[in-house]
This record gives structure tokens, sequence and C-alpha cells, in this order.
């Protein structure tokens, strides 16, 4: 699997993930639901049970009428007992308001024609929105068949907080999801931003140098030409400084072109070819020994190449790579002087060719080496923090290799360590 694949492959698991999670939250809460309403049913036949033989027989009686209230009060969810006749004569409705409604009222109302308005319209409204929800219970006489009431029941209000809580679950997952991505995108702009301006800066920084040095050719060229004579039409120069001038101006041609090379294949799949890693180190370990005097240090980089597999890789890229990490590792040098190790080794047992570079310079704590590869991070008082990020790009993303600290402590050192599978 490409790593060029994971950001859209983690969105897509992040995406799958959401979705299973209110699937499973709205099925828990569905279930819990409806047996809430099988027990607000099993309640209902009770309450019809115990009115068929507690109150029916002595209706009239109003202390059995009131520990039937005391029981029904004990309800969750909302109840209306009525007579065959549909009559309501014990109700409770929790939140719901309806005002008083005399005993009498009710006894008098003609089933066939209800009144439209008032508390007791109320009431039968509520009856027909509970007969709609939930087939309501009969209550029968011991040993008949005639129903002689019957009992409407709606949902408990816990019922209606848990079927509304799916709602206000995918509300605050969309939430958070939200948040999420304007804060990720917000990050992933500033990344860039910080990417795109050390990117400018390391290209500045890599033309900088051939540039230089071409333009220190051609000012030594007039210089030698105004010792001749600054009126003459023909300029004699020295064989051997002819010659040097032209590899050196060569040189550093073929490094413009290299450099151009390099960032031209930043941001998309370059060409990879197999090929053996030691003599692409040798080569950023060259020019480095080139460099280091300029950089006002005095830095022995020692060597040792083992025989190892060729791999798939860009040379050009994998250079760079190595010339970031080795100019790290001389910037970590304190004082003039130094030493820096690389190794090129072969790791049979996870099949990979192993580039460790070893610097003997200030090291790190724990906290910077987590943080070496954000972009815009470094340890030196001047830089711009790009190097390591664009290496990890190269490696990781390109190469489906790793690179990581292998080891660091302050005052002790840092060795980097690259891999490319075989």
């Amino acid at each position: 699997m490409s790593r060029r694949n994971l950001p859209f492959l983690l969105k897509t698991y992040l995406l799958f993930g959401t979705l299973i999670l209110v699937a499973a939250g709205v099925f828990y809460t569905t279930r819990q639901v409806r047996k809430l309403n099988e027990q607000s049913r099993s309640m209902a036949t009770l309450f019809a049970e115990f009115t068929a033989e507690a109150i029916l027989p002595a209706i009239e009686n109003e202390q059995v009428s009131r520990i039937y209230k005391e029981v029904v009060a004990k309800a969750d969810f909302p109840v209306v007992l009525t007579d065959a006749d549909g009559r309501p004569f014990v109700w409770r409705l929790s939140d719901r308001k309806i005002g008083d409604i005399p005993v009498e009222t009710i006894a008098e109302m003609d089933p066939k024609n209800p009144p439209a308005v008032g508390p007791l319209a109320e009431l039968l409204k509520i009856r027909d929105e509970f007969a709609e929800a939930n087939p309501p219970v009969v209550i029968k006489r011991p040993g008949e068949d005639e129903p002689f009431g019957y009992v409407y029941y709606g949902e408990s209000s816990l019922a209606r907080e848990l079927r509304i809580l799916p709602f206000v679950q995918i509300g605050g997952i969309l939430l958070f999801l939200t948040l999420a991505l304007v804060g990720y995108r917000s990050i992933k702009t500033s990344e860039q931003r910080a990417i795109w301006i050390g990117l400018a800066k390391e290209t500045a920084h890599q033309l900088g140098t051939p540039i230089s040095s071409l333009l220190g050719w051609i000012e030594l060229m007039r210089e030698r030409q105004l010792e001749v004579d600054d009126k003459a039409d023909r300029v004699e120069l020295d064989r051997e400084f002819f010659s040097e001038m032209l590899d050196e101006m060569e040189s550093d041609s073929e490094r413009l072109q290299k450099v151009a090379n390099r960032f031209g294949q930043v941001g998309s799949m370059p060409r990879l070819e197999i090929a053996d890693v030691a003599p692409i180190v040798s080569e950023a370990v060259r020019y480095f020994r080139r460099r280091t005097p300029h950089l006002g240090k005095d830095i022995e980089i020692r060597e040792r190449y083992d025989l190892v597999p060729p791999v798939s890789i860009n040379k050009e890229l994998i250079e760079w790579v190595v010339e970031n990490v080795l100019k790290n590792g001389v910037d970590a040098t304190e004082g003039d002087r130094g030493a820096i190790e690389v190794d090129v080794v072969y790791r049979k047992d996870i099949e990979s060719v192993m580039i460790r570079i070893t610097d003997r310079g200030r090291g790190m704590t724990s906290k910077e080496v987590r943080q070496i590869f954000s972009p815009g991070f470094t340890t030196k008082a001047r830089g711009w923090g790009l190097g390591l990020t664009l290496a990890k790009r190269i490696v990781e993303d390109y190469h489906g290799g790793k690179i990581w600290v292998e080891k660091s402590a302050p005052g002790r050192g840092t060795t980097m360590a690259i891999s490319f599978p075989t």
C-alpha cells in the first residue's frame, strides 16, 4: 500500500467508523425503546387485570379508587382507563396538563357525540393518540367475554428521550466532524504555507552555492583580464587555470541542473530505477567533503560500505536526502572540528538496505526527536526546518522506505537511519 493513499484511506476509515457508530447507537436506542414499550404494554395489561379484579366490583368504593390511582400514579408512562363506551374514569398523563374534569361531566358524556372543546375534549384527543400509537388493552370481568373497558397508554418519558437520542448523537458527531475538518484544513493550510515558504528558501539555498561559484569564476576572469591589459582585444589564460576553471564551472552547471531536476520532481511521483545505494551515498559524501571548508569547519567523514543488493530508488532525490542529513550533522557539530560516520549495510532480518549517518554533535532531547520531521521545526539558530520534512516525504511517500532517528542524546550526537526495502 502506497503511503500517498494513507490520507484517503484514513478519511475513508473515519467515515465508515462514524457511520458504524451512528448505526450502532440507533440500533441500540431503538432496541431499548422497544423494550420500554413492551414493558409499558405489560404494565397496561397488569392495570387491566387489576381493574377487572379490584375496581369493577366496587367502582363506587372511593378507597379502592384511591388505591388504584396511587398504583397508576407510580407508572412511568401516560395511561387512560375508559369504560366500554370510551368514557375515561382514571388517567395519568405525566407532563400533559388538561385541567380538572368533574367525574359527573364524564359520566354524562355521550360517547357518540363527544365534546369538541374543553378539558374533556383534550383528554379524549389524547386517548385517541394513544390508540393510534399502541392498541389498547381490553378490560374484562372475570368469566366474561364482553369488554368492560380499555387501557390506553403512550410512551414513557424515558422512551421519548431515547427516541430523540440518536438525532442528538448524529448532530453532535456532525458538529465534531465539522470542527475537526475545519481544524484539520486550517492546520494543513498552515503546514502547506510553511512548506512552500521553506521550499522557496531551500530552492534559493540550493541554487545559491553553484551560482555564487559561477559568479566567482566570472569575477576571477575579469581580474585576470585587468591584470593583462584592460584595452587588449585578446586575453591569454594559463592552461592549468583554464582547465580548472572549466571543470569547476561544468561541475557548478551540473549542480544547477541537478537542483532543477530535484525540485521538478517534488510534488509528483518520481521515476524509480533499480540501482546500488552505495555510489549514490558516496557521491553525496564527496560533494560535502568539498563544501565543509566553505562552511568554516574541519569535518572528517568516515565511510563504510557493505555489499548490498540493489533497490528501487531515484538517484537524484536520494542523493538530496543524504545531503540534507549530512548538512544537519555538520550543523550539529560543535566547534570547528568533528567527525561524521556514514555506513551502508544490509539488514537481512528486515530485508532492507540501511543508511546510517552518525554525528558527534549536540544531540537532541526526546521532545525534539518527536518533532524533528515536522515542517518548520529546527534546532538550529538559523534555518527554516524543511530539510528533514522533504527527506521524509521522499523516502517514505516516494520510495516506500523509512527514515527515523535511531538514537540521540544531548551532548552525545545523533544517528539517523534510512532504510529501503529490497
